[in-house]
């Protein structure tokens, strides 16, 4: 306990500090979508800053406001995962506000670290920053350098164009699982952290997560979730394993799933326990470590089936209409 919490005071450490929010009022009659309006939103089992991190959600993300606790709310994320973010972290969008987001030119962050959003192209003030995974409304000029943005809270400012992709085109990507593993490998080294999500500070399968949704997929966010979607490979065969493969492991009781790794090629693997690093199945390899893996699922080919979503079909995403 006491070496997580050294690992999370080193990682706000390493955030660029920002304004602090006060608590918006929201009106659940009238919004029932919101997005995230700061660069990563910690979501906790209870209404309290006290109560533990259960996931993270990025910047432009959009949520359900399911119910209100004071400052609260708690709400529900587009991989269906509940629970209390601070009301300050959101901004509220009517019915109407939410249909021109779905319809207007967004840009989502593909940064395998930050991108500095600044009042101007000139400007060395900082307003704000992007973690991978971000969405906000804006277009790329071809040949410019910089991305006119404008945030969730209505805030305008301008990114690196190089670190932003259409959000249409990242729907309109197939399944590529050299971005998997390129995006999990650009958290080597990163800490582990309980609930994460980002590049930065990712659990098990939140890493897992983030590596596929580079690739325009919506996983579930545990482990055990993960371990009920795509396709059953032999868990005992690693020569029937391709890249991108997701490798389960268990504790003493090898029904429950405790960890997720992504499985690369030549028995390796990334994966996020006390840090992002690459192990190996092969007791062989300098890089194996002593435990069976358990269950292996392929996601590729089993795209919008049961639990593997496509961003270009969620309804939080894109409109249906």
């Amino acid at each position: 306990m006491k070496t997580a919490i050294i690992k999370l005071l080193a990682l706000l450490l390493l955030l660029p500090a920002l304004p602090v929010r006060a608590a918006v009022a929201v009106d659940s009659a009238r919004c029932a979508i919101a997005l995230v309006n700061i660069p990563v939103a910690h979501l906790r089992a209870a209404p309290a800053n006290s109560s533990e991190m259960v996931t993270q959600a990025m910047l432009g993300s959009p949520v359900e406001l399911l119910d209100s606790a004071g400052e609260w709310l708690r709400v529900r994320l587009p991989d269906t995962y509940t629970g209390f973010i601070h009301s300050s972290s959101v901004t509220p969008l009517t019915p109407s506000q939410f249909r021109d987001w779905q319809s207007s030119p967004r840009l989502v962050a593909l940064c395998p670290a930050t991108a500095d959003i600044t009042a101007d192209t000139l400007s060395a003030g900082k307003i704000s920053y992007l973690l991978h995974g971000a969405i906000v409304a804006g277009t790329i000029t071809p040949g410019g350098a910089y991305a006119a943005i404008t945030l969730p809270d209505g805030t305008s400012g301008y990114a690196p164009a190089a670190a932003l992709t259409p959000l249409d085109s990242l729907a309109a990507r197939s399944t590529d699982t050299r971005t998997v593993i390129a995006t999990a490998a650009a958290a080597l080294g990163a800490p582990y952290l309980w609930g994460g999500t980002t590049l930065l500070a990712p659990d098990c399968s939140g890493l897992v997560k983030r590596a596929y949704f580079a690739t325009g997929i919506i996983l579930p966010r545990d482990a055990s979730q993960q371990a009920l979607v795509g396709i059953p490979m032999p868990h005992r065969d690693p020569s029937q394993w391709q890249r991108g493969d997701l490798l389960f492991f268990s504790g003493s009781d090898p029904r429950k799933i405790t960890h997720v790794a992504i499985y690369d090629t030549d028995t390796r693997f990334i994966h996020a326990s006390g840090k992002v690093f690459v192990s190996s199945v092969n007791p062989a390899d300098p890089l194996w470590i002593p435990r069976p893996v358990v269950k292996v699922m392929r996601i590729a080919g089993a795209e919008n089936t049961p639990g593997i979503t496509r961003i270009a079909s969620h309804p939080l995403y894109f409109s249906r209409q």
